[in-house]
């Protein structure tokens, strides 16, 4: 047995393999030392371009977006459209035609609020009849003097220039006079018309012998004879919840105002939307060259909006009473307590500053987790009273957490999202957002009206355009931050660390943009493609940690300023237009700076801004320069040939080259490194084996001394001996040993 001892150890090859593996691990250890070092030492490359998103940014005539790394959002692209064609109206009456949306599958008639926020996200899918027709068709129907409403209004004639907010398929027009929204919301639809080619020849158009702009201006007068209160120079209403347009008081003519037993509110919903659509009004008139009016609906914004937080901000809650009563009324409950959606509203009209904006969503968000709710656009919360028996309102939809009183509105949450966008508050948007998408996982393609936070078996009409209206917007105009208007194009994406694609085209005018965001932490790459004429306004959201080195646009590097709007900062330059651009954002970390005395401010200086307002000057590309910079600039321009200003450039210069010139002898003695790596391992490979073929040598064959039998048994058993040996010494192959 000695002799079966002694074979199978030699050639089992024991000894060699042990000499064998040293020198490999010698060779390994040394390549992956190579391979540590060049990492280290050498900058970080940027990443490939997602190959998720589409690389044609042509002219299409398609609105669409993908974002590859959140599914539900981009889902979403596709439910805007569906639920609008739900919607899709054509009234026939004679010889007038009006193409519009119904709100959703359970109403007939058209409604101008409806109509005004769907207007938001419709421009992008519709033609112009569908923007254009409803406009003209209240406003063929604004009342006269002796005009009655389909349902009689209890005996109230409601006035000249009043708007009557319905229209039924036989042409019918009908007033809910417990509401002041009806006229602000057609203002606003004839803005957002006008807004999206300043088109100054429509304003003058003739409506029934007077143009387009008087019957605005008529519809806003009426607002301030009829609607006005005079000691508390607020817009009144009936006694609602908060927007809505059902009273508590009992009915028949639950929406209509009657003088004999309602109460009056004027409500923080009335003031911001007045605020809005009274600004818009100056715009259009300024448009049209009537600047005395333009002067005049300015200055009645700019009161109403002191006389609102005057009366109705709650500075030690940090939100808007839901309204002050006209009419004088107790409640055994509190009402100052309760956080209404319309809060969002005020930030989104310009009510407020930027202390009233983070104390709003801070307590819009409380009231929604308070409320277990799993989205924003709680419509109102705590809720009214309204449980057996102790029913605050007699209608019986206006139930414990349902329709106005405290259902969910995608509607209003949409509003409160793109506010948050608009205001500096993109990470709370971004998760909002989200919030939202998810949930439309539930009932994909279908955007319900409102759903109640109390009873998930009550919920209002299916593919409800007005919520398909504010949320597209929110994420074309809010999240893509994809601007299309009469001013230009203006691209903000709001994105984060998401990549994106979107793809815009407004049928009215047969504009589009598109684009794709792919961001890096080294180099964000950033292409874009449109039709629009002029430069291009862009406002890249940085994040707080970039650092932000240059900017190109095909190659060629542009100056760039910064901006901070809220709690956002935004990298701000121009591109041009018509055609198809590459942009690259290089970041990484800031040079050392010299420190000298009064140095002068560097191109791009922040400028800190409050929530945006309008300008009424039209037809004109608004710069992203703002009379600060621009006094800045003169300023820079007269000092540069001061001698601390020239010291301090000229250091500044010597510092960069020094850092070039570092950068480049670590890269190439890291160079150096690896390629004297490379040779020095196949110098090793080499000596290896030719050291291997001098030492090869073939066994002896000896002899066997035993039993022919026991020859026969060693020669069987050795290999399965050997077999077991390399299962025991290799484990890791994930076989047991004994299996």
């Amino acid at each position: 047995m000695k002799g079966l001892a002694k074979l199978q150890k030699k050639e089992s090859g024991i000894g060699p393999t042990k000499r064998r593996w040293h020198s490999s691990s010698w060779l390994k250890f040394i390549s992956l030392a190579a391979i540590a070092m060049t990492i280290l030492i050498y900058p970080s490359q940027p990443a490939s371009a997602n190959r998720a998103l589409p690389t044609d940014l042509s002219y299409s005539t398609e609105t669409a977006w993908l974002l590859p790394g959140l599914p539900d959002l981009s889902a979403t692209s596709g439910y805007i459209p569906h639920n609008f064609s739900h919607g899709e109206a054509i009234f026939q009456i004679g010889n007038e035609v009006i193409h519009g949306f119904r709100p959703g599958k359970v109403y007939p008639e058209m409604y101008i609020r409806d109509i005004a926020w769907g207007m938001e996200t419709a421009q992008y899918y519709y033609p112009d009849e569908y923007l254009r027709e409803p406009i003209e068709a209240y406003l063929r129907r604004q009342y006269t003097a002796d005009t009655r409403s389909l349902d009689g209004d209890f005996g109230v004639i409601a006035g000249s220039g009043a708007i009557g907010g319905i229209i039924t398929p036989q042409g019918r027009s009908n007033k809910q006079t417990s509401t002041t929204d009806e006229e602000t919301s057609l203002i606003h639809a004839a803005y957002l018309y006008y807004d999206i080619a300043y088109n100054t020849d429509w304003l003058q158009r003739d409506i029934n012998g007077r143009s387009i702009i008087d019957r605005l201006n008529s519809a806003a007068d009426w607002l301030y004879s009829h609607r006005l209160d005079p000691q508390l120079l607020l817009l009144w209403r009936g006694h609602t919840t908060d927007w809505g347009d059902v009273k508590f008081e009992k009915g028949p003519g639950y929406t209509d105002y009657n003088p004999a037993q309602d109460h009056l509110t004027a409500s923080i919903y009335d003031q911001a939307l007045a605020h809005m659509a009274l600004l818009e009004l100056a715009e259009m008139n300024a448009a049209v060259g009537n600047n005395t009016r333009a002067d005049e609906w300015q200055n009645k914004a700019e009161a109403l909006r002191k006389q609102t937080n005057a009366l109705l901000w709650q500075a030690d809650k940090g939100f808007y009473l839901t309204h002050a009563h006209v009419t004088p009324l107790d409640h055994h409950f509190d009402e100052s307590a309760m956080v209404s959606i319309a809060n969002a509203l005020a930030v989104y009209s310009g009510l407020t500053d930027f202390e009233q904006n983070n104390a709003i969503f801070r307590s819009l968000e409380q009231a929604r987790v308070a409320a277990r709710v799993n989205k924003p656009g709680l419509s109102i919360y705590p809720y009214y009273p309204n449980q057996w028996p102790d029913l605050f309102f007699e209608y019986p939809g206006m139930g414990y957490g349902n329709y106005q009183n405290g259902g969910v509105w995608d509607w209003w949450g949409g509003v409160q999202i793109k506010a948050e966008f608009l205001t500096g508050f993109s990470e709370i948007a971004r998760t909002h957002l989200l919030q939202v998408a998810n949930d439309w996982q539930k009932h994909p393609g279908n955007i319900i009206e409102w759903q109640s936070s109390t009873d998930p078996r009550h919920e209002g009409s299916h593919y409800y355009s007005a919520a398909a209206g504010t949320m597209g917007s929110t994420i074309i105009e809010g999240f893509f931050g994809v601007t299309l208007t009469g001013r230009g194009l203006t691209l903000q994406p709001r994105l984060g660390l998401n990549d994106g694609y979107v793809r815009v085209y407004q049928p009215a005018t047969d504009r589009y943009a598109a684009y794709t965001y792919d961001w890096d932490q080294d180099v964000t790459k950033f292409d874009y493609g449109t039709n629009a004429g002029g430069s291009v306004t862009i406002k890249a959201l940085k994040l707080r940690s970039e650092y932000i080195n240059d900017v190109t646009i095909d190659g060629y590097p542009v100056e760039f300023e910064s901006e901070t709007v809220g709690n956002d900062t935004y990298i701000i330059f121009s591109g041009p237009g018509s055609g198809q651009h590459s942009i690259e954002i290089s970041k990484g970390q800031p040079l050392a700076q010299v420190v000298a005395p009064a140095a002068p401010p560097t191109a791009s200086s922040e400028t800190v801004t409050k929530s945006p307002t309008r300008s009424l000057a039209p037809n004109i590309v608004t710069p992203p320069h703002t009379v600060a910079d621009q006094e800045q600039a003169k300023l820079d321009l007269a000092s540069n040939n001061s001698p601390s200003t020239s010291v301090l450039v000229a250091d500044e210069n010597i510092m960069t080259n020094r850092s070039r010139n570092r950068l480049i002898i670590i890269q190439v003695a890291s160079g150096a490194l690896v390629l004297f790596t490379c040779l020095a391992l196949m110098g090793l490979a080499v000596i290896r084996r030719l050291g291997g073929l001098n030492h090869r040598t073939t066994p002896p064959v000896q002899e066997w001394s035993g039993h022919p039998q026991e020859r026969d048994f060693a020669t069987l058993q050795f290999p399965l001996n050997q077999t077991r040996k390399t299962h025991l010494t290799n484990p890791q192959q994930g076989q047991h040993p004994f299996r």
